[in-house]
Order: structure tokens, then C-alpha cells, then sequence
């Protein structure tokens, strides 16, 4: 069992690392389905973290929040960023994108995999919204996709657990199924036994801040909690 921490900054990373999770997904802005993270953090991990523990990240990279159709400069942007990643070492990217019509961008996914190339690549919950889930699955692994983050279509993975299975039944043995989206310690091991799935995806965050300033805007922000990551640890690998 692979457990990936989905982590927001680099606390969030520290404390998976040391609380046993296997590889991390790094990001910023988790409050909104997260984005890429800034060029200070990555370049931080990449020149610094890697040397003293070789933990395996993988970088979300998103241009911004909302749905997943970009234009020609959102896909411009993002290849930049690829390559940023790649210029600093990292294991690999998650990235996604969808047409107009619903289904997969393919000529926008072969440009950012091309900016990657030599990467490891993950597809996100772009998945999830696409028309053909399954038709889709069977295109991200000829594109040479090694790991899908999926909810099974649904707004969590314990809600999704039938279409997880099924992701996992059709495509286990050629691509890894990684259940993501609401998993925490409570949930974890119904929704391993149900699906059969081999990675999953959890961000186990705490508040660290919370309140608002004079102004009225929100102070509240939250890291990946160490004691929560070591408890799901032991409960995905016993």
C-alpha cells in the first residue's frame, strides 16, 4: 500500500515525511482544490530536501483554481512551470486539463507531458469531470500516464467507491488507481477493502490559525497533521 500525502507548503511535507507517508503531492491553496506552488517553495525542496531525505514529490501544477478547460496561455503557463519542476529536480508533475466538450484535452496534455518529458505524470481529479471516464482512463495510458488520483466521480472517494472499483478491476494491472478526496483515518480501510486499490491519496490537515484580522479577512490556514499521518500510516501499513 502507498500512501500519498497530499501536502500544502512545506510544513505539511516535513511532517509527512516524518510520519511515514511513502511520497508526497505538493501544492498551495488547498482550499480551493489546490494550485501550483510558488517558485520560493519549490526551489527550496528542490536544492535542499531531496539531498537529506530523497522523499519523492511529484509538483500539482495549476494555473488556477476553478474548472479544468484551459486557454493557449493558461497552457503556456503551465509548460513553463513543468519545466521548472523538472529543472529542480523533481520526481514528477500531476496534471490535467478538458475541452470545451468535456472530454480529455489531448493536444494541451501532450504539450505540458513534452515539457516534462523525462517526468513522472500523474492525472488529477480532471477525471472525475470528464465525459468518458473510462474511455479517458484507456487514453492516459497510452499517453504514458503511471498514476490517475481519482474519486471515482463522485465529490468524495467513499462516495465513488463503485466506479474506484471498477477503475481498479479494468486498468490495476496497467495503470496505478490512486483514491483521493475526503480520505482520512475513519474512512481509509473500508474504502482499501472495497476497491482493492493499492495508492492512496490523503491531506490528514489540523488548523493551525484560525480567526480574522480587523478587516475582516480569514487568518485561518492548515498544515498536515504529524500525529493524524502516523495513525493512517499504521492503519494503510500494519
Amino acid at each position: 500500500m502507498r500512501f500519498e500525502l497530499c501536502a500544502n507548503g512545506y510544513q505539511s511535507i516535513m511532517n509527512g515525511a516524518e510520519g511515514g507517508a511513502d511520497c508526497a503531492e505538493l501544492c498551495e491553496a488547498l482550499e480551493v482544490g489546490g494550485v501550483t506552488p510558488s517558485y520560493g517553495t519549490l526551489s527550496c525542496w528542490g536544492k535542499t530536501f531531496f539531498a537529506r531525505t530523497k522523499f519523492p514529490i511529484r509538483v500539482l501544477i495549476r494555473c488556477r483554481p476553478g474548472n479544468y478547460i484551459y486557454n493557449d496561455d493558461e497552457i503556456a503557463v503551465m509548460c513553463e512551470d513543468i519545466k521548472m519542476v523538472k529543472s529542480l529536480g523533481y520526481e514528477g508533475v500531476v496534471i490535467g486539463a478538458l475541452n470545451q466538450k468535456g472530454d480529455l484535452d489531448v493536444p494541451a496534455i501532450k504539450k505540458m507531458m513534452a515539457a516534462g518529458e523525462g517526468l513522472k505524470f500523474t492525472f488529477h481529479r480532471a477525471i472525475d469531470a470528464c465525459n468518458n471516464p473510462i474511455d479517458a482512463m484507456e487514453t492516459l495510458i497510452n499517453l504514458g500516464f503511471d498514476k490517475v488520483l481519482t474519486s471515482g466521480c463522485k465529490p468524495t472517494a467513499y462516495e465513488g467507491i463503485d466506479m474506484i472499483r471498477e477503475f481498479q478491476t479494468l486498468f490495476g494491472d496497467r495503470i496505478n488507481i490512486m483514491a483521493g478526496g475526503g480520505i482520512n483515518e475513519n474512512n481509509v480501510e473500508r474504502i482499501i477493502t472495497a476497491t482493492g486499490v493499492t495508492n492512496v491519496h490523503a491531506s490528514l490537515t489540523s488548523p493551525v490559525a484560525e480567526g480574522v484580522d480587523n478587516t475582516g479577512a480569514i487568518m485561518a490556514y492548515k498544515v498536515s497533521n504529524l500525529e493524524r499521518i502516523k495513525k493512517f500510516k499504521d492503519i494503510v501499513s500494519p
